[in-house]
């Protein structure tokens, strides 16, 4: 069956509750896995498995009609390795001895009245070993606000190993909260976010990949994973969990305590000032103020006065 035929079947893509669980699924090169896919219980015709490598359309893997067991594959999938499990709201994908090409987003999706509704996607991730060459991100983690900027490392070490062709690094985004596949960095489209610089001596060779983002929004928050392609082998460093604080959060940055600690403490000190003025002014009124004279005085200086009148007549 060709694709041809799948794409007939396509007027339009819209929102569906087609759950896929696992938006990011690792695994080994050559390992068997399964995609997950649960069907809503509204009415549809067929059930579809499309992917897409990076950075190229969607392919069509599969089909199959609602009430049959089994399932038609597009050429080039019909060796074998791709098989569904069909079962009532069900409709898992199996990949047997997987191969770097099987590293895409998958889709699953439903045919209801000519249209072609589809899941997030899974992006399937394949891990190969390679005891020569160490892919190491930095930071594990980073904590910024919205509107920063940010830098991200990715550090390739490949010992006693040469390779002809270079390497190519991709970079993508898992976030568990988007409806949409993870986001796809590639080495052309990263000219200005993207840098590389490497370093040799006698056995070893080092790369460092960097991606800077600049005023960032919530929406770019997720785990970042660097993806090398080198000596035709893939290599993934392990992610960098960047987490963005929303503007609203921002006002506890240190500098705002700074400033809320420095304000208090200026009217601490306002208040003991005025207290001391206070205080020092209530001292000095008490020292000026004269003493009224007791009845007893104001007599005894009346008598001294009549005294000194009467002498001076005499």
């Amino acid at each position: 069956m060709s694709a041809v035929l799948f794409l007939t079947f396509i007027c339009c893509i819209g929102a569906q509750n087609i759950a896929q669980p696992k938006r990011l699924q690792t695994s080994k090169l050559g390992d068997n896995v399964t995609i997950e896919c649960y069907l809503p219980n509204t009415d549809f015709n067929n059930m579809v498995w499309y992917k897409q490598e990076m950075g190229k359309t969607l392919q069509a893997i599969s089909k199959s009609y609602i009430y049959l067991t089994k399932a038609d594959f597009v050429d080039g999938n019909t060796d074998g390795r791709f098989n569904v499990t069909i079962k009532k709201g069900i409709y898992n994908l199996h990949i047997s001895s997987t191969k770097k090409e099987d590293i895409a987003t998958y889709f699953c999706g439903v045919i209801r009245l000519g249209e072609l509704y589809f899941g997030p996607g899974t992006f399937l991730m394949l891990h190969e070993e390679h005891a020569s060459t160490t892919v190491l991100q930095e930071p594990v983690s980073v904590k910024v606000h919205s509107g920063d900027n940010v830098t991200l490392m990715c550090r390739v070490q490949t010992v006693d190993e040469k390779c002809a062709g270079g390497r190519h690094t991709h970079w993508f985004r898992e976030a568990a909260d988007e409806s949409r596949p993870a986001i796809i960095y590639t080495d052309g489209d990263l000219k200005k976010q993207h840098e590389e610089s490497c370093e040799d001596d006698s056995t070893t060779q080092t790369c460092v990949y960097t991606l800077t983002k600049s005023n960032l929004s919530l929406s770019e928050a997720g785990v970042y994973y660097c993806a090398v392609f080198a000596c035709g082998k893939i290599l993934f460093g392990k992610g960098t969990h960047l987490e963005i604080i929303p503007e609203s959060e921002s006002t506890a940055t240190p500098l705002f305590l700074i400033l809320v600690s420095s304000n208090i403490i200026s009217m601490m000190i306002m208040i003991l000032l005025l207290a001391v003025r206070y205080a020092l002014t209530y001292t000095s009124v008490s020292f000026r103020s004269k003493s009224r004279p007791s009845r007893g005085d104001k007599q005894h200086n009346i008598s001294q006065h009549k005294d000194v009148y009467s002498k001076i007549r005499s």
